[in-house]
């Protein structure tokens, strides 16, 4: 006689794992050789969800990440288990109140999406939409991708009217959305810019502006000294556009060079991002401060910078250093007729502008920018990097969110 099959299943962490999130929502992850704890992608579609998956780590002493696998965790965390989320699931609109100027959104909503989903409504945020289109939400805020380009109404923390987070033992918390006088210190702050050291941002409230078109309007400079005196004249004009950039394509990308409209003689792309009208005046009005000077370009419809002329935001590792005009003019002067290939100034303003160049590009003029960005490194470790560190500590005192990030 065959004995009865046994009904009971052996209990190990994705059997857990699947007691917390639905099957189709985990997938086993390779990220080294396959060590005893087990590696797996999530995604959770609630903060419920978010916060058992969080509990259950510290009880399993397991690592979560926030950023995809790499080769080498096994190796690196040994017995533990380790999961890292996506939050492909959690991208809901879940308020949109015209009234108060706000919109309230899960964290995994794309920045593309969140722009189409208030431009039905003739509404948008403050941060450019091209940079970091096809990032989630969360992630933008996370790591501060936003902050060198700087939404036109004030710094990035300005635009975030409230967070809701899962700390790394699972407590799930809320910022008010109230006026800050009203509230004490600012608790989004600490979660802006932390690169998920402190908790997992899952909803985001923020503020909304009526909608004019939006339109890139594309120039381009001889030289470095030209694009900044161009820029620098239209600013002192009342130019207060959502994004200036001065760029130049790294030496890999000649066929986005041509099809935007660079050439030998005009090296340097310079792109603007405005508002719509500006204090009344058409958007032409642009055209006609930067025509003197600069030459408009006309790319292709539908055309993105880090397609054709820059590595995609996420593989852009260079320093960014802030540099007043009176510092950047200076490097335009040394530099002359001579761009380097992959330079970059992103968020310029009345105060100046922020530079960088691609790891990439060698040779004696690259040579002479990070010369002048070096100026302008903070030495390490600062009293914040202490300061971090110590509520780090406090916070996650086991390491299970994003060790080592």
């Amino acid at each position: 006689m065959t004995p009865p099959t046994s009904s009971v299943q052996p209990i190990g962490s994705l059997h857990e794992l699947r007691q917390i999130v639905p099957t189709e929502q985990i997938e086993p992850q390779l990220d080294g050789e396959q060590g005893a704890g087990g590696s797996w992608a999530l995604e959770p579609a609630t903060q419920v969800e978010l916060v058992e998956l969080l509990k259950w780590a510290n009880r399993r002493h397991a690592a979560v990440f926030t950023r995809r696998p790499r080769r080498g965790d096994a190796e690196r965390f040994g017995r533990r288990p380790r999961l890292y989320l996506r939050g492909r699931r959690m991208k809901r609109v879940l308020d949109l109140d015209i009234v108060s100027g706000t919109i309230t959104v899960q964290s995994g909503i794309t920045m593309a999406e969140l722009h189409n989903t208030l431009d039905e409504r003739t509404y948008t945020t403050g941060f450019p939409t091209r940079p970091w289109s096809q990032e989630p939400l969360g992630a933008v805020l996370a790591a501060s991708l936003d902050a060198h380009w700087g939404p036109a109404y004030g710094k990035m923390e300005s635009q975030v009217v409230g967070l809701g987070v899962v700390l790394p033992n699972g407590t799930a918390v809320e910022s008010r959305v109230a006026p800050r006088k009203a509230v004490g210190p600012d608790f989004s702050r600490l979660f802006l810019g932390s690169r998920g050291r402190f908790g997992i941002v899952h909803q985001v409230t923020l503020r909304i502006y009526p909608s004019a078109g939006r339109i890139v309007s594309s120039f381009g400079a001889p030289d470095l000294t030209t694009a900044l005196a161009a820029v620098k004249r239209g600013i002192e004009r009342g130019l207060h556009p959502r994004a200036i950039e001065i760029l130049s394509p790294t030496a890999d990308r000649s066929w986005g060079r041509k099809r935007v409209g660079l050439s030998d003689a005009l090296p340097l792309l310079v792109v603007i991002e405005p508002w719509g009208p500006l204090a009344g005046r058409p958007l032409s009005w642009i055209d006609e401060q930067f025509a003197g000077a600069l030459t408009r370009l006309t790319p292709p419809v539908g055309w993105s910078v880090h397609d054709g002329l820059l590595p995609p935001p996420r593989a852009w590792t260079a320093p960014v250093v802030g540099m007043s005009w009176a510092e950047l003019e200076e490097l335009g002067i040394s530099l002359g007729a001579d761009v380097p290939a992959g330079l970059w100034v992103v968020r310029m303003s009345r105060q100046g502008g922020w530079l960088s160049i691609s790891d990439d590009v060698r040779g004696e003029v690259a040579d002479r920018v990070r010369a002048r960005m070096q100026q302008h490194h903070v030495a390490r470790p600062t009293p914040w990097d202490d300061v971090q560190e110590r509520l780090e500590r406090q916070l996650d005192p086991k390491g299970i969110l994003n060790p080592g990030a």
